[in-house]
């Protein structure tokens, strides 16, 4: 599967600071999140998606490569996920000894691996959106949460990834 890394910066990024794949490719690889990074065919096309699939998130700014945090947008990217987030703390409540040490399925017929994985992921998506800010590569999701709303964000480069 492919996801995205996006560069954003408060001030205009100049076409020679866009980050490559070599920039970030160690970050993600070692990890164990990517397979590898590459470059996308249409940047344009990217940022386009991204505007379009965030758009209660994130408002266009003054020009096409600029966006702010619209207003609610933090509560209405993070609600779907505090949500699940909270339902499995409470059917984690619920779990037999037998199933915390895998002799048996857990809440929902899984095993205790498979929910504390999805309790990670509605707090924290690894393998979605990464960006990359100030040579800090981050998910989507923890950036926003420390993203300042009231801000113009600008986009240099759109990266891929494989994971």
């Amino acid at each position: 599967m492919h996801s995205r890394i996006f560069q954003v910066s408060t001030t205009e990024i100049a076409p020679s600071d866009y980050i490559q794949p070599a920039d970030v490719s160690d970050r993600l690889c070692d990890n164990g999140v990517a397979d590898y990074v590459d470059d996308v065919e249409d940047r344009a096309e990217e940022l386009k998606y991204l505007m379009g699939s965030f758009k209660n998130i994130f408002v266009k700014g003054p020009d096409q490569f600029s966006f702010q945090i619209a207003e609610g947008g933090k509560e209405h990217y993070f609600k779907p996920g505090y949500k699940r987030f909270r339902e499995l703390c409470a059917q984690m409540t619920t779990l037999s000894l037998d199933a915390f040490i895998g002799k048996e399925s857990g809440p929902e017929n899984k095993p205790m691996s498979l929910l504390m994985y999805e309790l990670d992921e509605a707090y924290e998506a690894k393998f979605g959106y990464y960006i990359y800010e100030d040579d800090t590569l981050e998910p989507l999701s923890e950036w926003l949460r420390n993203a300042d709303t009231g801000v113009i964000y600008y986009f240099g480069n759109v990266l891929d990834y494989h994971f």
